[in-house]
């Protein structure tokens, strides 16, 4: 079939007022209007296939009032291709006519394999027949389904994917296109809170959409919700366009946390329905860290919090945006921490950094599920979590509350303590003195009292670590510097006692944590730390390459679904500022 191929002709958009109201004027009659697309293959000669001009989606759903492409075969006057002559469309072009359920459509295009027209504005909800009558008499039918809202967003490349044909404005400067002369995404602003930038986005499809006022200056824009990469951005305006029949607008304020972001992606949902995912480029400099100030001590500090689609972004190396806080504190030569944050709106992490020279952020440590211990089989349902690390010198440091990486852009409120003192140093061949749980140690919120120890470790070294009491059932948990579960285990050392025999993978810190099966309760323990001879090499370093073996029965499912290491969300960032 012959495929029109207009350029994406640069349109020329005026806004009456910063982005708010819809464009006044648009070079779009052989742009917009006239998109390349992409007939279905092997139709029969009676079918006719009808699709939103600007999404391609395939399901024939359609809205009164937008742009569509019906795809069949068709018969024009001398089998030429006719180009509507202006407005007022006709209903009848190249002595091809198209009626959905029964009303005349206007149209835009004909040829032998397409048409491009316009869906009638008085069709109700439900399902339409489509018959074209072509220029010698003979007829094509086919049917579609109406609804108020089936939105579309036209793209550069007239598929209905990657960069939307869009503009943005700050307001006062002139709108520039969110794409290069050959069709590849320009960098555009993300503005800021004192001074936004807009986005301006055409479409088709989403102007009839049920809204409490659709008469209003905003038109639709209630019915109407817009993220950008997962980001939830104002919408300002939703409605026609103003000038040609057809053709819809939405003005977004871009969330200015997106900056230096780089590809993101345009998401609308109009009354549930959701149009087609484009793709914009933010630019700029990622934002630095602003953080909170807090002072830890040893018998706590505690930070309500919440997580709001205003609060500062990270990217994940999967593309997605997590909001999150920032605390900042200053710890002296030889300290400790546990970091406890605990939501019951979302799956919350907690990452630790110290500030380095430059206010760069260098990673410590991170947590996810530790906090869900106490709860056994039902761990999964406890998103908590609660980190603890050695501190590697004097200095200042930062903690980044966020979310779990199934929860990108979560948000909710949550409670922070921290409390410093809590891990003690041991090593092979001295063991704790006396080590008990009690009431004054750091407690889940699941509800396990613990205790925490470090050591340190070479790579290769075959430890054996043994737990055992007869006042409650032993459970032990060896992590690595960063936070991450090396191994854990209940009852490997006979009865109810615990011991995990593991070859360690590299040469730095390790963190035990001893503590009881079961929450609230208290008693005196025994734990020794012991190093064996080393197998031969290869075998140490298969079991250290293998994936996590528990030595024991797993009672704390968390353990099993913990997030991967979070370095990679903070790589970038440094500090800038300070909220005291």
């Amino acid at each position: 079939m012959k495929i029109i191929r207009n350029h994406i002709c640069n349109p020329l958009f005026r806004l009456t007022r910063p982005a708010f109201r819809p464009v006044k004027r648009l070079r779009l009659f052989h742009c917009l209007w006239l998109m390349a697309l992409l007939a279905p293959t092997a139709l029969a000669q009676s079918q006719v296939v009808v699709i939103n001009a600007a999404s391609f989606a395939s399901d024939n759903v359609l809205a009164p009032d937008s742009v569509a492409a019906a795809f069949g075969a068709f018969k024009t006057q001398n089998d030429q291709a006719y180009v509507a002559p202006g407005i007022p469309l006709p209903t009848t072009l190249g002595g091809v006519k198209v009626t959905i359920g029964g009303t005349d459509a206007q149209l835009l295009f004909t040829s032998n394999t397409q048409i491009n027209l316009i869906i009638p504005g008085n069709l109700p909800d439900g399902t339409a027949t489509v018959t074209v009558t072509n220029a010698d008499n003979s007829t094509r039918t086919g049917t579609i389904t109406i609804v108020r809202a089936s939105p579309g967003i036209f793209t550069v490349t007239a598929t209905g994917q990657g960069v939307p044909v869009a503009q943005t404005t700050d307001g006062t400067s002139p709108l520039q296109n969110v794409f290069n002369n050959d069709g590849s995404p320009r960098d555009v602003s993300a503005g800021t809170a004192v001074a936004p930038n807009y986005l301006a986005l055409y479409g088709t499809g989403f102007r009839n959409a049920p809204a409490a006022n659709p008469n209003d200056a905003s038109r639709v824009a209630e019915a109407v919700t817009a993220t950008i990469q997962g980001i939830p951005a104002d919408v300002l305006y939703a409605g026609p366009q103003g000038t040609f029949t057809g053709i819809d607008q939405i003005n977004l304020r871009i969330p200015p946390q997106l900056a230096g972001l780089g590809l993101v992606r345009v998401r609308l949902s109009v009354n549930g329905r959701v149009a087609n995912v484009t793709t914009i480029r933010i630019g700029g400099t990622t934002p630095g860290v602003t953080t909170q100030t807090i002072t830890p001590t040893a018998a706590g500090v505690t930070v309500n919090g919440v997580l709001t689609p205003a609060s500062q972004v990270l990217s994940g190396s999967d593309g997605r945006t997590y909001f999150f806080d920032a605390y900042r504190f200053t710890a002296t030569a030889g300290s400790s921490i546990a970091v406890a944050v605990n939501s019951n709106q979302f799956d919350a992490v907690v990452t630790l950094y110290k500030v380095s020279t430059g206010d760069n952020l260098t990673f410590i440590a991170s947590d996810d599920q530790t906090g869900a211990l106490g709860n056994g089989g039902d761990a999964l349902g406890n998103g908590n979590a609660l980190l603890l690390s050695n501190l590697p010198g004097a200095g200042d440091y930062v903690i980044f509350v966020s979310s779990a990486d199934s929860e990108a852009n979560a948000v909710g409120s949550y409670t922070m303590s921290v409390r410093t003192g809590v891990v003690q140093a041991i090593s092979y061949g001295n063991p704790p003195t006396s080590p008990a749980i009690t009431t004054s140690d750091v407690q889940t919120s699941g509800g396990d009292y613990l205790d925490v120890y470090s050591f340190s470790g070479t790579q290769g070294d075959q430890v054996v670590i043994t737990m055992s009491s007869t006042a409650f059932d032993s459970f032990l948990i060896l992590n690595q510097s960063n936070g991450e579960l090396l191994d854990f285990d209940d009852n490997s050392g006979g009865g109810l006692n615990a011991r995990i025999t593991r070859t360690l993978p590299e040469t730095g810190t390790y963190y035990i944590i001893a503590t009881p099966f079961q929450p609230n309760v208290t008693g005196a323990y025994t734990l020794t730390l012991t190093k064996t001879n080393a197998p031969a090499a290869a075998e140490a370093f298969a079991e250290a390459a293998s994936p996590l073996r528990p030595s024991g029965r797993a009672p704390h499912d968390a353990y099993l679904t913990r997030s991967r290491n979070l370095e990679f969300r903070y790589a970038v960032r440094r500090v800038t500022g300070r909220e005291e």
